[in-house]
C-alpha cells in the first residue's frame, strides 16, 4: 500500500499543481500565456496558483472576442461583396466595350464567341474562388464562437471602475443615463467624425455642428456655433483623432490644433481622440496656461460623456490583424 500510495502522490501533486494551465487549454481565453507563466514559474508561491486558477475559470473577455468576432465577419462580408460587384461591373465594361469591335468584325461568330465564353468562365472562377475564401473564414469564425460560448461562465465580481473627471464644457453635462446596450466599434475616421458630432450635439444642446469640409479647414473636423448667432465664425473647433486606447496624442498635435484655433478665430478647441495623450500634450496645456480654451479629451472621457448623453461608448476596431 506505501508503494502504491506513493506512486498516486507522484502523479497527483504535478496534475494539481499545472491544474489551472491544464484547465485555459481547453478553452478559449484571452490570456492562456499569462496563466501559464504565473502557474509555472510562481505557482510555488501558493497565492499565485490561486490567482492563477481564478483567471483560469473567468470568462472574461469572451463576450469581446465574440463581438469583434461578429463585427470582423460583417467587415469581411462587405469586403468579399464589394470585391465581386467590382468584378462584375469590370465584366460589364468589358461586354460593353466589345461590342462594338464584335459588330464591325468579320470573323466567324463562332470564335468571337468561344473566346468571350472564356473570359467569363474565367471571371466566374474568380467569384468562385472569393465566394469559398468567404465562407470558410466565416466558418472559422462561428467555430471560435461556438467554443466560446460552450464554455461556463463562472461568476465574477467586477472591480469597480475610477471616475474620471469631464474636460471643461461650455455648459454644464445633461442629466447622466446610464446605456445598457452593446459598445459601438469604430473603424474608420469618418465614422468617428460622425460620432463625435452626435455626442457634441447631445452634450452642447445650445450649438450647431457641422463638419469642417473646406479646403482651408487645417486638419479641423468639426466646428460648433452658438445658437442664433453668427455662422461665419464658429465658437469652437474640433478635432478628432481614431486611435488605439493604448496610443497617446503627442504635443505637435496640440500644437497644430492651437494654430488652428487662432486661424479659425475661435475661442475654443477640442481634441477628441479613442486613445490617450502624451506627458508633454499635458503639460503644454498647464505650462501655457490654455485650461479654458484647449480642451483634451481622451477616450475614457469621451465614453464617459457618451453613457451622460444615453449613447453607446465607442471602442476602435482594427481589421489590419
Amino acid at each position: 500500500m506505501d508503494g502504491l500510495g506513493s506512486v498516486i502522490s507522484v502523479i497527483a501533486v504535478p496534475v494539481l499543481y499545472f491544474l489551472p494551465s491544464i484547465i485555459v487549454a481547453t478553452k478559449v481565453h484571452p490570456e492562456k500565456t499569462l496563466i501559464f507563466a504565473l502557474n509555472l514559474l510562481l505557482g510555488w508561491t501558493v497565492i499565485c496558483w490561486f490567482i492563477a486558477l481564478y483567471m483560469s475559470l473567468s470568462q472574461k473577455g469572451a463576450e469581446e472576442i465574440e463581438t469583434r468576432q461578429a463585427v470582423a465577419a460583417m467587415a469581411l462580408k462587405g469586403q468579399y461583396e464589394s470585391e465581386i460587384k467590382e468584378l462584375r461591373r469590370k465584366n460589364r465594361e468589358l461586354y460593353s466595350a466589345q461590342r462594338p469591335q464584335r459588330m464591325a468584325d468579320t470573323s466567324p461568330p463562332d470564335t468571337d464567341l468561344s473566346k468571350r465564353e472564356a473570359d467569363l468562365s474565367r471571371r466566374e472562377a474568380e467569384l468562385d474562388s472569393l465566394k469559398s475564401e468567404y465562407e470558410e473564414r466565416l466558418r472559422a469564425l462561428a467555430e471560435e464562437r461556438r467554443q466560446a460560448a460552450s464554455q461556463p461562465e463562472p461568476e465574477v465580481i467586477a472591480a469597480p471602475q475610477p471616475e474620471v473627471q469631464p474636460s471643461p464644457a461650455p455648459q454644464g453635462p445633461p442629466v447622466p443615463a446610464e446605456y445598457e446596450g452593446e459598445p459601438l466599434y469604430v473603424v474608420v475616421p469618418s465614422q468617428f467624425e460622425r460620432v463625435v458630432a452626435e455626442t457634441l450635439s447631445r452634450r452642447f444642446s445650445d450649438h450647431e455642428v457641422e463638419a469642417a469640409d473646406d479646403a482651408g479647414s487645417r486638419g479641423i473636423d468639426l466646428k460648433l456655433f452658438e445658437s442664433g448667432g453668427s455662422q461665419s465664425q464658429p465658437s469652437a473647433i474640433v478635432q478628432c483623432k481614431l486611435q488605439a486606447h493604448d496610443q497617446a496624442v503627442d504635443y505637435g498635435d496640440v500644437s497644430d490644433l492651437r494654430g488652428a484655433m487662432s486661424l479659425a478665430g475661435a475661442r475654443q478647441a477640442y481634441l477628441v481622440t479613442t486613445g490617450d495623450f502624451s506627458d508633454d500634450a499635458r503639460r503644454m496645456i498647464d505650462s501655457g496656461h490654455l485650461e479654458d480654451q484647449v480642451f483634451l479629451v481622451d477616450g475614457m472621457t469621451f465614453n464617459q460623456w457618451r453613457t451622460q448623453a444615453g449613447l453607446a461608448p465607442v471602442h476602435y476596431l482594427s481589421l489590419a490583424g
